[in-house]
C-alpha cells in the first residue's frame, strides 16, 4: 500500500469544525504561539502545516502520559512530525520559531487530563489515521529539490529501502540504506561511471554536528555546507559490483560503495535544510562531488524502522 506524504502531511488538519473545536479545547491558547511560525506567511498550506506539527508534538506528550498508541502508531506519528518539523524549516521557518510549537504542545500534552473528552476525541482520530499509515509499504519524503524513498518490503535479494538519487555529469548517483530488509541494511552509494576511469575511494562529506551545533548560512529555508574545518568526512569500507537490484534505470552496471553505520546516524542528525555530499576520489586527483540533500533523512528511516510489511 503507497500512501502520499504530502496527503498525510495535512490529514489531521482537514477534518470536521467539530474535531478542530474539539482539538483548540485542549491547546487553549496555542494560537499564539502558531502566529509566530505563520506570521508573514499567508498562504493556507503553511498554517495547516504548522497546525499538524503541534498536534502531533502535542499527541505524542500526551501519549508518553496516557499510552495511547501501540509502539507502531507512536512509531510512525514520530515520523510525520519530524516530516512536517522539516517542511516548516525548509518553508523558511526560523528553528527558534519551530522550536517554540513543539515546546508549548509538548507541555500542553504533559498537562492535559488523560480523561479529557477532546483528548480522547483527538487521539481516536489520529489512531485511525496513522493506524493506515503505519501499514504503508512504501512513502516518499520530499525535500527541496530531491527526495527520500522507502521501500518496507522484504526479499531475497538486496534492495533499496531507503534512498534518494543523485547524479554527476552524466553519471548516476543513488545513495541510501540497501539490504534483504528494512532490519538488515547498509549505508551504500551505487555509481554508473562510463569510460574507463575508476575511482579509488569514495567519501560522504557533512556538516560535522560535534563541532558546529547549528546549520551553517541559513538563508530562505536552505543551509549551505561549513567551511572544510566544520566538515565530518566518512570514507567507505567496501567496494564491489553493483547488484542489478541497485542500479538506476536502464544502467546495466555500477559499483556499490558501502560505509559505516554511522554515517547514515549523522545523516540524521543533520538539519532538514541542508546539503551532504558524496565524493568520488581519482588517481589523477579529481574529484567528483554529488550533491544530496538531508531532507527528511530522520523521518525516512523512523519510518522504515517500522520493520519489514
Amino acid at each position: 500500500m503507497t500512501i502520499p506524504v504530502s496527503h498525510l502531511r495535512v490529514s489531521s488538519v482537514t477534518h470536521s469544525t467539530r474535531s478542530i473545536q474539539a482539538t483548540r479545547r485542549i491547546q487553549g491558547g496555542a494560537a499564539l504561539v502558531l502566529a509566530l511560525v505563520v506570521a508573514c506567511v499567508p498562504a493556507q498550506a503553511q498554517d495547516a502545516t504548522a497546525q499538524a506539527y503541534h498536534e502531533r508534538s502535542f499527541i505524542l506528550a500526551a501519549n508518553t502520559k496516557c499510552r495511547l498508541f501501540d509502539a507502531s502508531v507512536e512509531q510512525a506519528l514520530g515520523a510525520a512530525a519530524l516530516q512536517t518539523r522539516g517542511v516548516l524549516l525548509r518553508a523558511g521557518h526560523e528553528t527558534t520559531q519551530v522550536g517554540a510549537v513543539a515546546s508549548r504542545a509538548t507541555g500542553q500534552g504533559r498537562a492535559v487530563s488523560c480523561g479529557d473528552p477532546a483528548l480522547q476525541e483527538t487521539s481516536g482520530r489520529i489512531l485511525h489515521a496513522f493506524s493506515r499509515w503505519s501499514r504503508a509499504a512504501r512513502l516518499e519524503f520530499p525535500a527541496s529539490s530531491k527526495s527520500w524513498r522507502v521501500d518496507r518490503f522484504a526479499g531475497s535479494k538486496t534492495g533499496w529501502r531507503m534512498v534518494q538519487d543523485s547524479g554527476v555529469g552524466t553519471a548516476a548517483v543513488r545513495f541510501g540504506l540497501a539490504g534483504l530488509s528494512p532490519e538488515e541494511t547498509s549505508p551504500t552509494v551505487v555509481v554508473s561511471f562510463s569510460g574507463r576511469s575508476r575511482p579509488y575511494a569514495a567519501r560522504l562529506v557533512m556538516r560535522d554536528v560535534d563541532l558546529l551545533p547549528r546549520a551553517h548560512a541559513v538563508s530562505a529555508g536552505q543551509a549551505q555546507m561549513p567551511p572544510f574545518s566544520g566538515r565530518k568526512a566518512f570514507f567507505a569500507a567496501r567496494q564491489m559490483d553493483a547488484p542489478d537490484t541497485l542500479l538506476g534505470e536502464g544502467k546495466r552496471r555500477g559499483e556499490a560503495w558501502e560505509f559505516p553505520q554511522e554515517a547514515m546516524v549523522r545523516v540524521t542528525q543533520l538539519d532538514p535544510r541542508e546539503p551532504f555530499w558524496i565524493e568520488f576520489l581519482f588517481r589523477d586527483d579529481s574529484v567528483a562531488r554529488v550533491p544530496f540533500e538531508a531532507g527528511d533523512a530522520a523521518a525516512a528511516e523512523a519510518f522504515l524502522g517500522l520493520g519489514a510489511i
